[in-house]
């Protein structure tokens, strides 16, 4: 019998320890794209021209830098990209370890083929934003919320429709926006790559990377996580009542995407019901259809714009 607690005891130590490595690894780690420069580096081949684009309005003094104090007291960071005549604006979210930087070649796209005012955002954590903790979209959802309400402030008076826009992390995180409520004058989201929720993302990676099964491992360490930072991994979810929210939306998963599988895009089709869009991308890598298509990229998302603009959503 003492045997047997020792064994146990010896066990739940060992869950305890993964519970702390897996956060230490996951959500406090210190990603190369928390540096703009660093992440500059890692894009410039595939999107030298966005990044080329983006200097040259930055030069030309047509990029802000703006920021605002969070619930938290963090000072976070966007930049903001007025377009003349524009016809609507977009808040762009990049995914986990990457940032504002991240979103050019959208930004690139909104502004000059669709005439939007654009609004790029660094999360919490990242690049020129504070913090210490990557939320895998749960709390970056009510930052992103409040930069969509200073883009309606700064553009338009709030005439302007708005669309919310995310890669990764970012789709996730503008599908939590809408789980938490939109604004009426957000008339569109479009999720690239997302994921349903936290806890089956690391599932998907536990089991393709450490070759684990989620049981009891990562459920000690969401518990941990939601004692530490008050969110669990099964509550930054992207699905949980999406089925209610009315606000049209885009999904675009390539079917080659080996970070977020294509079942997640197809889980949250699912669970939108109606007023969705999905494109499947033959051959489409994680988050690289709009440089794998970039002409069907664009195709897509205009005339989902122009639906969404519609909408009473």
């Amino acid at each position: 019998m003492k045997a047997l607690g020792i064994v146990v005891a010896v066990l739940l130590l060992l869950v305890v320890a993964f519970a702390i490595f897996f956060l230490k690894i996951s959500i406090y780690k210190r990603v190369v794209g928390v540096s703009e420069t660093a992440y500059r580096e890692k894009m410039l081949p595939a999107y030298a021209d966005a990044l080329a684009w983006f200097d040259s309005l930055r030069t030309q003094q047509k990029v802000e830098d703006r920021y605002f104090t969070n619930g938290e007291g963090l000072r976070l960071h966007a930049y903001f990209i007025p377009c003349e005549n524009a016809v609507g604006n977009v808040v762009l979210a990049h995914g986990y370890s990457g940032c504002a930087i991240q979103t050019a070649p959208h930004a690139k796209m909104y502004f000059e083929k669709f005439h939007y005012n654009v609004v790029m955002v660094d999360h919490r954590a990242h690049a020129g934003s504070e913090g210490k903790v990557i939320n895998m979209g749960w709390k970056e959802s009510l930052d992103v919320l409040r930069w969509a309400e200073l883009a309606n402030e700064s553009f338009g008076n709030g005439s302007l429709p708005m669309m919310l826009h995310g890669l990764s992390m970012g789709g996730a995180c503008v599908l939590m926006c809408a789980e938490r409520g939109l604004p009426s004058y957000v008339k569109g989201i479009i999720d690239d790559s997302g994921f349903s929720s936290a806890y089956e993302e690391f599932s998907y990676e536990m089991r393709m990377k450490m070759n684990l099964p989620p049981f009891p491992l990562l459920d000690a360490a969401s518990l941990l996580c939601k004692i530490k930072e008050g969110w669990s991994f099964k509550e930054a979810s992207s699905i949980r009542t999406l089925g209610a929210v009315k606000t049209p939306l885009l999904i675009i998963h390539g079917n080659a995407d080996t970070r977020v599988p294509l079942t997640e895009g197809v889980k949250i089709m699912t669970a939108k019901k109606e007023q969705v869009d999905f494109w499947e991308v033959e051959g489409g890598t994680h988050i690289q259809a709009i440089s794998q298509q970039p002409e069907r990229y664009a195709e897509t998302v205009s005339s989902f714009l122009e639906r969404a603009k519609m909408s009473e959503g």
